[in-house]
């Protein structure tokens, strides 16, 4: 399989902090969690693209920094609720990636509209693959949309 890059899927209920992390161009490292994706086929240097769910579109562009790591999340002081920030404690598969959130949305009708890439809003895991071509596709649906 062509394993270009990654498909990161942002859920806003699950991540209500991410308008602060990834807001229009703003830049910030945040750990994710690799899901079943393999742990040793991560690495730094990756590059990412992030879909929110709930048909936000293409929201933010980066690369990861690290490999994945079995960890806390270093960012669980931040959750104010104690069920979620006991999770966030807890040693996960994660992977570092530095965001940069895009200064225009892409609609995600328009990634639905290109058959390069209409498979992707309907991932349901927080990361997969991107092939070459797929990557390709949304790195000009993000060039359109941003100059």
């Amino acid at each position: 399989m062509d394993k270009f890059a990654l498909l990161v899927r942002m859920n806003p209920q699950d991540w209500p902090e991410w308008e602060r992390k990834i807001g229009p161009g703003q830049e910030s490292k945040v750990w994710f969690i690799t899901g079943r994706r393999k742990p040793e086929e991560i690495h730094a240097g990756l590059l990412v693209v992030v879909l929110g769910t709930n048909r936000m579109g293409v929201l933010a562009t980066g690369e990861t920094l690290s490999a994945a790591e079995f960890r806390a999340d270093p960012d669980w002081v931040e959750a104010t609720d104690p069920s979620e920030q006991a999770w966030l404690k807890e040693p996960r598969n994660r992977v570092c990636i530095r965001l940069k959130g895009l200064a225009a949305h892409v609609p995600v009708e328009d990634v639905e509209e290109n058959p390069d890439t209409a498979r992707l809003p309907k991932a349901r895991e927080t990361i997969t693959w991107l092939k070459s071509h797929e990557h390709a596709a949304l790195t000009s649906l993000v060039q359109r949309h941003n100059g």
